[in-house]
C-alpha cells in the first residue's frame, strides 16, 4: 500500500489516532485536553514531575519519557518554551533538548511499539514559537543530520503555531480564527489537517518560514496596537484631552476594534514581551531600518515605568 493510500485508510477512522504532548504547560495542556474532549487518546509528558502528577490526578494519561510518547502515539506535539535572554535573543535550549530525545527515540525505532496499528509516518508537530528560519535551519536540519530514519517516509515534521490566551486557552483552541500549519513535504500535514477539521475549516497550509512569520506578525501587531494607544494616551494627557473617549471612538471603526485600546497599561504576560523582543532582535541582526518593533518595546517600557511609579505613590499614600 502506498503512503497516500495508507493515510486515507487511517484518516477515515481518525478517532483512533493517538496524540502525544511534549511540554504540558499552557499550550501543551490546552492542546491535549482539547483533543481529549474530541475523543482522541492523549498522552502527556513534561519534564516537571508536578505538572505530570497534576494531570494524572485529573484523570489524563501521562508518560515518564519522550521515548514512550514517540512509541505510543501517531502524532506528537512539541509545546516547550522559547524564552528570550536580556538582549532579546531567543533561547532554543528546550527545543534542542526535545530534538535530541526525539531523534534518539526515532533512531531506536521505537515507533512500532506495543504492536498497534500505528500511523506511518509518525508526525512530529512543533507548536513552540520560533523565529522564521528556525524550523528549516535548526529543527529539520538537526533531524536530517542525526536521525537514521528518512523524513517524508518514516516520519514527518510540521509547524503549527498557537494563538492561545493563557486565561482562555481551551476556549481559544475550540474557537480559532484560523489554524496555521507549515510543512515542506506535500501531504505531511494531512493527518493534522484532518483532526483540526473537527474544530474549523479555516486551515492555512503553508511553508515553515511563512507559518513562523504569521505567528510573530500576529503577536507583534497586538504589541504595536497596545503601544500605539498608549502613545495616543500620553499625547492626550499632554493636551488635556480625554484619552478614553478618543480611544473608544476610534475603536468603533470595524477595521480597528477594541483590543488593546486602554491607555496607560503596558503589554505583559508570557508571550507578547518575549515575542516582540525576539523579533526586534532579528530586525536588529538583519540591520533593517527604520526599526518600528524596537519602538514598540521602548513605548511599553515607558508605560511600565509610569505604572510602577504610580503604584508606588499609591502604596505610600495608603501606608
Amino acid at each position: 500500500m502506498i503512503k497516500g493510500e495508507r493515510y486515507q485508510v487511517l484518516l477515515a477512522d481518525r478517532a483512533k489516532f493517538r496524540l502525544g504532548i511534549i511540554g504540558s504547560g499552557t499550550v501543551g495542556a490546552a492542546t491535549g485536553k482539547a483533543f481529549d474532549k474530541l475523543g482522541y487518546k492523549v498522552i502527556f509528558y513534561d519534564i516537571l514531575k508536578d505538572v505530570i502528577l497534576d494531570l494524572k490526578k485529573q484523570g489524563y494519561h501521562v508518560s515518564s519519557g519522550i521515548n514512550d510518547i514517540i512509541s505510543m502515539t501517531d502524532i506528537s506535539f512539541v509545546c516547550v518554551n522559547t524564552p528570550t535572554n536580556k538582549q532579546g535573543q531567543q533561547d532554543l535550549s528546550q527545543v534542542m533538548s526535545v530534538l535530541y530525545n526525539v531523534t534518539n527515540a526515532l533512531n531506536s525505532n521505537v515507533m512500532g511499539g506495543n504492536g498497534t496499528n500505528k500511523l506511518t509516518p509518525h508526525l512530529i508537530v512543533f507548536r513552540s514559537t520560533m523565529l522564521p528560519g528556525t524550523m528549516k535551519n535548526v529543527v529539520v536540519n538537526y533531524l536530517d543530520k542525526n536521525c537514521s530514519l528518512e523524513r517524508g517516509k518514516d516520519y514527518n515534521v510540521c509547524y503549527n503555531p498557537e494563538f492561545l490566551r493563557k486565561h482562555a486557552s481551551l476556549d481559544d483552541f475550540f474557537n480559532p480564527d484560523r489554524v496555521v500549519i507549515g510543512e515542506d513535504k506535500n501531504d505531511a500535514s494531512l493527518p493534522l489537517k484532518q483532526i483540526y477539521k473537527q474544530i474549523t475549516q479555516d486551515i492555512i497550509i503553508t511553508d515553515y518560514d511563512t507559518a513562523e512569520m504569521i505567528k510573530y506578525a500576529s503577536n507583534c501587531f497586538l504589541s504595536l496596537k497596545i503601544s500605539f494607544f498608549n502613545e495616543i494616551g500620553l499625547l492626550c494627557r499632554q493636551l488635556g484631552i480625554n484619552d478614553k473617549e478618543v480611544n473608544w471612538a476610534v475603536s468603533l471603526d470595524k477595521r480597528i476594534g477594541n483590543y488593546g485600546i486602554e491607555a496607560g497599561r503596558p503589554f505583559g504576560g508570557p508571550c507578547l514581551p518575549k515575542d516582540t523582543q525576539a523579533l526586534a532582535y532579528l530586525v536588529k541582526r538583519l540591520k533593517i531600518k527604520p526599526d518600528l518593533i524596537q519602538s514598540i518595546l521602548e513605548i511599553n517600557d515607558k508605560i511600565a515605568e509610569e505604572e510602577e511609579s504610580t503604584n508606588q505613590i499609591i502604596e505610600e499614600m495608603e501606608s
